[in-house]
């Protein structure tokens, strides 16, 4: 049995893996959604961020879960996304480095990511 890890990357204009990545999670115009499977990329997707709502980014959480999603690899996000991510058994992961969905999976399948810490955490926009 292989197993397979669905993974979120923010990411500017319609997304998409070779996309330029979101500095900030809440922001972002679209998430690419990959599917990772036995240690290689298998297919990906992007959808719309869903508006600013009342839930905020919480709402952007749920919609990703739905779909879903294990983890997220992120720049920047405030405290409510990282407790919501957490508190449906979610992974965040901080990444500042890559420039693409690609490259940040890139960084994932080789163990690169560290996990994202009170100390990544916007404080405010």
């Amino acid at each position: 049995m292989t197993e397979r890890t669905r993974i979120a990357v923010p990411t500017e204009g319609a997304g998409g893996i070779d996309a330029p990545r979101s500095a900030h999670f809440g922001h972002a115009d679209s998430f690419t959604i990959i599917d990772v499977e036995g240690g290689a990329i298998a297919a990906d997707s992007s959808i719309v961020n869903p508006p600013h709502v009342s839930g905020g980014c919480g709402s952007v959480v749920a919609t990703l879960a739905q779909r879903g999603v294990g983890v997220a690899i992120v720049v920047g996000m405030g405290g409510g996304p990282r407790a919501a991510m957490a508190s449906r058994g979610m992974q965040a992961l901080y990444d500042d480095r890559s420039a693409t969905p690609r490259e940040a999976v890139a960084a994932y399948l080789a163990g690169g990511l560290a996990a994202f810490g009170a100390d990544h955490q916007c404080q405010g926009h």
